[in-house]
């Protein structure tokens, strides 16, 4: 609509005087226009004039039309205005100058006002602006589909294109590769420099993987790909991204991918002037060679990339069939493992520890059996599941408390009190409210806390040592004891470990197997028992098989052994009778 201008004095009153129709008129979005017959605009409201850059002092009293834009066939006003006039109302879209000269296209409604003979009182507009409407319809889509922080597209779109990407598969006979990829211990990331710092290094991140997937990469794809095939890199959420890699020649193309995403965490991120390194692990998965659906697809991949993490993390897998059947038995073996626990299936064996001195039976570290009609199912078989189940948690406290009633009996039976080592496992040791479990325990079964030792590994307090550290001060003021179990295989910093309040260092069975045959692990052994003794740590020997290598660790200055030498993992009766006979071959020298 244009104006037509005219002397002030023919301006007319403004016809919306209700304050209530006032406040209305104010908060519509859309641009309002009244006329009188004559088409002399009587009131627009803010909206008009933001919209169309017109005040509205210069507005009232003009005469308004509909400006020929050059946009539409000069028939197309006529025909407007006749239908307004045949029947009263008139809805379209139409092109119109802004006030500096600027085109846009208008939705427009027109409505005729007639008083009760049928004549026009007043004209009634009512218009939006649609390239704005375009660009909000815009901006809205790409909100729906991409991820706010990196930009990347987000699952959604993930999910839409990969479908796609299964049609453009079966119609040129071409594969379709799916990456998953986590990156390890970002929450360490977060904890260190908080989570702004987090949020810049994970666009750092997105940038990097984006340059190793471009469309020009010809690597894994075949000849007459185009150019808009391009690998498809998303967000998943938090640390997880994704790719879908389009017409692969061969399964096998998906790996180099896979090479190259990975050279990406070679060299350092720059976190506020500090050097970061940080890693990743990826799964992969291949349709249609090893899933026939969109979920399917994923569930190898996730499969694939699961494995990776048990593996050691920083690497990538395919998914194979073998990963299905072990992901099948492992949701097997989880209903078979809570069933288990709720009937008290498990059971512990106990491996004595000699003082090397003395030769006296001092304790025991109590471990894990779980037996079955088809034989004893492994600790490294069942615990890793119970770790990633959440089942270590009810498992865990079952070990606990038998142990520490199997302890109360034994010590009972022979008359002096033993100590007895419970492994603790990461998900217990991160778990708030490990204090009051231990606590319980010991109130439950009546044993004195410095019998028992709670066994913690080098990785378990590396993530987070200023934690760790306020964890084992926690359960130490409970009078328990804490020890370091496989000492030397993980990546405790020296300056920490004079922190640890710990009490017993036990060196990794890995370092005592090869004692004799190999000087370099006598003088880490050394080492590490010179270490404990400056810290005034017990130091405890694991996989002691032989006689020559108990006499060694003696003469090292090793306090106390743990092996195949001194005795198998025994039950509780057999341990007992063990006992018993060491104490009479004492008494009776």
């Amino acid at each position: 609509m244009s104006m037509e201008r005219l002397p002030t004095e023919q301006r007319h009153d403004d016809p919306v005087k209700s304050p209530l129709l006032v406040a209305l008129a104010n908060k519509l979005r859309h641009a309002l226009v009244i006329t009188d017959a004559d088409r002399r605009i009587l009131y627009v409201n803010p909206a008009y004039q933001k919209l169309t850059g017109i005040d509205k002092k210069q507005a009232l009293g003009q005469i308004t039309d509909l400006n020929p834009s050059g946009r539409h066939h000069p028939d197309f006003y006529s025909k407007v205005w006749k239908e307004l006039e045949v029947k009263g109302v008139w809805e379209g879209e139409i092109w119109a100058y802004r006030a500096e000269g600027t085109a846009y296209l208008q939705h427009l409604s027109l409505e005729a006002i007639k008083d009760a003979k049928g004549n026009i009182e007043n004209f009634f507009a009512l218009f939006s602006d649609l390239t704005e409407q375009d660009s909000s319809a815009a901006e809205l889509e790409h909100l729906t589909h991409y991820d706010p922080l990196t930009d990347l597209p987000n699952r959604l779109l993930f999910r839409n294109r990969l479908g796609h990407e299964f049609n453009i598969s079966n119609r040129h006979n071409s594969r379709t590769g799916l990456v998953l990829l986590n990156l390890d211990r970002f929450k360490l990331i977060n904890d260190a420099f908080g989570y702004a710092a987090g949020d810049c290094l994970l666009i750092e991140i997105a940038h990097r993987l984006q340059g190793a997937i471009r469309c020009t990469d010809l690597l894994a794809r075949q000849e007459q790909r185009q150019e808009r095939d391009a690998d498809l890199l998303s967000r998943m959420g938090g640390d997880d991204f994704s790719f879908i890699l389009s017409e692969l020649r061969k399964p096998d193309d998906a790996g180099i991918v896979a090479e190259r995403l990975l050279s990406c965490f070679e060299t350092p991120f720059y976190i506020e002037g500090e050097e970061v390194y940080i890693s990743a692990s990826l799964g992969l998965a291949v349709y249609p060679d090893n899933a026939d659906n969109e979920d399917a697809l994923l569930q190898c991949a996730e499969s694939a990339l699961k494995q990776v993490k048990r593996d050691g993390k920083g690497g990538y897998r395919f998914f194979s069939e073998d990963l299905n059947i072990s992901s099948a038995r492992r949701v097997r073996m989880e209903t078979r493992m809570r069933n288990a626990i709720a009937n008290q299936e498990f059971v512990l064996y106990y491996q004595p520890k000699q003082d090397l001195t003395t030769g006296w039976i001092t304790g025991m570290e109590a471990l894990i059996r779980w037996p079955s009609d088809e034989g004893m199912i492994t600790p490294g078989e069942f615990i890793p599941l119970a770790e990633d189940t959440g089942l270590i948690n009810p498992l865990g406290r079952w070990i606990l408390f038998q142990a520490l009633q199997d302890t109360q009996i034994a010590s009972k039976a022979v008359g002096y009190p033993l100590q007895v080592a419970v492994n603790l496992s990461m998900r217990q040791f991160q778990r708030p409210g490990l204090g009051s479990l231990i606590q319980e325990a010991i109130q439950a079964t009546g044993i004195q806390p410095e019998q028992v030792e709670l066994e913690i590994t080098e990785s378990m307090v590396a993530e987070e040592v200023e934690k760790a550290i306020n964890t084992m001060q926690e359960l130490r003021s409970l009078g328990v004891r804490l020890a370091i179990d496989d000492f030397g295989t993980g990546y405790s910093s020296m300056a920490y470990l004079r922190n640890f309040p710990v009490n017993t260092l036990k060196i990794d069975q890995s370092f005592v197997q090869d004692l004799v045959k190999d000087d370099s692990n006598t003088a880490i052994i050394s080492a590490v028992i010179g270490l404990g003794k400056g810290l005034g740590m017990q130091v405890v020997a694991e996989g002691v098989e032989t006689a020559l290598q108990r006499k060694l660790l003696e003469e090292a200055g090793c306090h106390v052994g743990q092996g195949y030498h001194f005795s198998y993992p025994l039950p509780l009766p057999q341990l007992i009778g063990l006992l018993k006979d060491a104490q009479n071959a004492a008494s009776n020298t």
